[in-house]
């Protein structure tokens, strides 16, 4: 293969990779609006905040399209080294990234997460799962 060969392939991947990954592609619609995403709640017990959460999820799901069933993980059954450990109890993943715009934990050491604001009702978490689907 020649390198100008090359360049151009990497390139058009890139740009490939670059359009689905921002949500770009040529219809203007979010390319995430095409299928279904898996959501799983993480959580432990203990967590004051995690069941009105896990409630308000549940009902925001029914206001929402194109979710598949929801996945309770409780942190305490993954392995010890799983860095789904590390998101604060209760966080959504969409997925596999937080809802909520959290970056991925650093370490799998568990916690309870506090929002800005207070805990996230059906509203908010159907119109952040909303805007996934634009």
């Amino acid at each position: 293969m020649t390198s100008a060969y090359r360049f151009i392939v990497g390139t058009l991947l890139l740009l490939l990779l670059l359009g689905f990954g921002l949500g770009g592609c040529s219809t203007g619609q979010s390319a995430m609006n095409n299928a279904a995403h898996s959501i799983e709640l993480i959580y432990f017990d203990g967590c004051p905040t995690t069941p009105p959460f896990r409630e308000s999820l549940e009902s925001a799901l029914g206001q929402t399209d194109g979710y598949e069933a929801l996945t309770p993980i409780d942190v305490t059954t993954l392995a010890e080294d799983d860095i789904r450990r590390g998101y604060g109890s209760p966080t959504i993943l969409v997925d596999g990234r937080d809802l909520f715009g959290a970056g991925v934990p650093d370490s799998p050491m568990m916690s309870c997460r506090i929002y800005v604001g207070g805990t996230p009702d059906s509203q908010a978490i159907a119109a952040k799962l909303n805007e996934l689907t634009r």
